[in-house]
């Protein structure tokens, strides 16, 4: 039988649990003895185990050790916290890799004065202080394409197999969707109104791609008016909404360049990636396989890559 604090702190949290399960961020609901008795697959990936192994741990401290500045940060301390806290500037250590740069959320459950438990948020925001702190003008440079200010194909070509990876050794069962799109008729565009306009279209898709896209989704100028977009935690269903989402967003944005109306439009092609049972270059296949298919069949329109069958 649960210590009563526990069965308390789990009813407390029903009501919080449907938000928390689209959270972009790691989260563990940890009770008073440290122990994670709730947390979501993006602390599977941040520790690089399995949500069975985070419950069975003693304590969240034995899977993740953290300090600011030269001071260890141990739930104990924690505990303290009697009102809604971040910490920044934290230090994270896993069996797997050091030197995390993280940011908490600190949220006690309390009844009255007693304190149940607390919900710890965790943001890894490693790479984005990497590049801050060392490589930010350059490396920005070298991983973004200079027209649209999306990623690069070079830095897609690392970032996917580096994160199928990360997935792979956390053997949870992580969603993730690619979407690949090419504008239509591209070349004709090019041919009509001029070079220059082509270039307006291009950028102009990467911002309308921005606004209709997750802060968390990976977006990508792949090559010339070719697109591939990252969506982490979306099955197929919830890929596809958000590619219609993009192809009328385009669909229905006025693109005027030297008082020239051009009509855009693209075709997309999108596949749920087989975490665990397929690499990069197979899930790209498949989905670059879903957007010929809207090509063949008059463009402007959305295509799914499903195992082995294309609708």
């Amino acid at each position: 039988m649960p210590p009563v604090n526990r069965i308390e702190l789990l009813k407390r949290f029903e009501s919080y649990e449907p938000f928390c399960k689209v959270m972009l961020d790691a989260y563990a609901l940890i009770d008073l003895d440290g122990k994670v008795i709730k947390s979501n697959q993006l602390l599977s990936v941040l520790l690089g185990t399995t949500t069975k192994q985070i419950q069975k741990a003693d304590s969240i401290d034995q899977l993740l050790k953290m300090k600011v500045a030269q001071n260890k940060i141990k739930t104990e301390h924690l505990f303290t916290y009697r009102q809604p806290t971040r910490i920044d500037e934290v230090r994270g250590d896993t069996k797997d890799r050091e030197n995390l740069n993280l940011i908490l959320g600190v949220y006690p459950f309390l009844n009255e004065d007693k304190l149940l438990g607390l919900f710890l948020l965790i943001r890894d925001v490693t790479a984005e202080t990497a590049l801050q702190d060392k490589y930010k003008v350059k490396a920005t440079q070298s991983i973004t394409d200079n027209l649209s200010g999306l990623y690069n194909r070079h830095y897609f070509d690392q970032y996917l197999p580096s994160i199928l990876d990360q997935l792979k050794k956390a053997e949870d069962n992580f969603s993730m969707s690619l979407l690949m799109a090419d504008i239509d008729h591209f070349k004709k565009i090019n041919d009509t109104y001029g070079h220059q306009a082509g270039d307006y279209v291009i950028e102009s898709m990467s911002h309308l791609f921005k606004e209709n896209c997750r802060k968390t989704d990976i977006l990508c100028r792949y090559g010339g008016e070719e697109f591939l977009i990252i969506f982490p935690g979306a099955k197929l269903k919830d890929a596809k909404v958000g590619a219609e989402k993009l192809r009328n967003a385009v669909k229905d944005f006025k693109f005027v360049h030297n008082h020239n109306d051009i009509p855009v439009t693209i075709s997309i092609g999108i596949a749920e990636i087989s975490v665990g049972k397929e690499n990069a270059d197979a899930a790209i296949a498949r989905a670059d396989a879903a957007l010929y298919h809207s090509k063949e069949t008059g463009r402007n329109r959305v295509s799914v890559h499903q195992g082995g069958k294309i609708t």
